[in-house]
C-alpha cells in the first residue's frame, strides 16, 4: 500500500503529487496535526494496523513513530478510526474493530 499527498497547482489549477510514501497496511484515516498557528512540523497521522506518525517533508516523508498498545502478541485488531485532539496536539484517541478505545 501507498500514501500520496497531493496538492493544487495554482498555476494550471490542476492537482498533482506532491509526495509518495509507502505504507506498510491499509490505511483506515488519516489527518494532519491540528496547527493553526503553524508551530509544529508537518505531522501526518494514519491507521490501519496500529497508528503511525509521520513527517512530511518537501522531499521524502518518514515515519516519526509506530503506536502499538498490544504487547501481548504478535496479531492486533485494525484501528478503525482516530481523532487528534485540537487543544492538545500531544494526545491521539484511537477506535479499534475489536470495541476497545
Amino acid at each position: 500500500s501507498q500514501v500520496q499527498l497531493v496538492g493544487l497547482d495554482e498555476e494550471s489549477s490542476e492537482f498533482i503529487c506532491r509526495n509518495t510514501f509507502d505504507h506498510p497496511y491499509p490505511t483506515t484515516k488519516l489527518m494532519w496535526i491540528p496547527d493553526t498557528k503553524g508551530v509544529y512540523p508537518d505531522l501526518l497521522a494514519t491507521s490501519g494496523d496500529y497508528l503511525r506518525v509521520w513527517r512530511v517533508g518537501e522531499t521524502e516523508t518518514r515515519l516519526e513513530c509506530l503506536l502499538n498498545n498490544n504487547k501481548n502478541s504478535d496479531f492486533c485488531a485494525p484501528l478503525t478510526s482516530f481523532d487528534w485532539n485540537e487543544v492538545d496536539p500531544y494526545l491521539l484517541g484511537t477506535s479499534s474493530i475489536d470495541t476497545t478505545c
